[in-house]
């Protein structure tokens, strides 16, 4: 089973960081793309830093992660943040399907 989610502590120090010079990479037949805290892929920020003079595309400090290209989707409608705890409330998700059936029994629980 592959991951959907690396963060940034998990694949900055490891041979999957080559993915910060292309912006994405491919493992075990499935692809990953750097994402910000927004979900956008490194090629959206890019292009938000040119129009606005920046020279980086993500601030150095924000956090971004490495999220399964099929998963950018719903960690783009819920934030990082939630995101990744939906996640570890949800352990066995590994299809897009099975996310999304579980995302509405998640979302319409009460928060505790």
């Amino acid at each position: 089973m592959n991951a959907i989610v690396m963060t940034e502590e998990y694949w900055v120090n490891s041979m999957l960081s080559i993915a910060r010079y292309y912006g994405k990479i491919a493992v075990d037949g499935f692809d990953y793309v750097v994402v910000d805290k927004r979900g956008h892929d490194i090629f959206e920020c890019s292009r938000e830093a040119q129009k606005a003079g920046r020279g980086k595309a993500i601030k150095p400090g924000e956090p971004c992660d490495l999220c399964r290209v099929d998963f950018v989707p719903i960690y783009r409608k819920l934030g990082r943040e939630q995101f990744l705890k939906f996640l570890q409330e949800n352990p066995d998700v590994y299809s897009v399907k099975k996310a999304k059936e579980r995302l509405k029994q998640w979302q319409s629980k009460p928060n505790d």
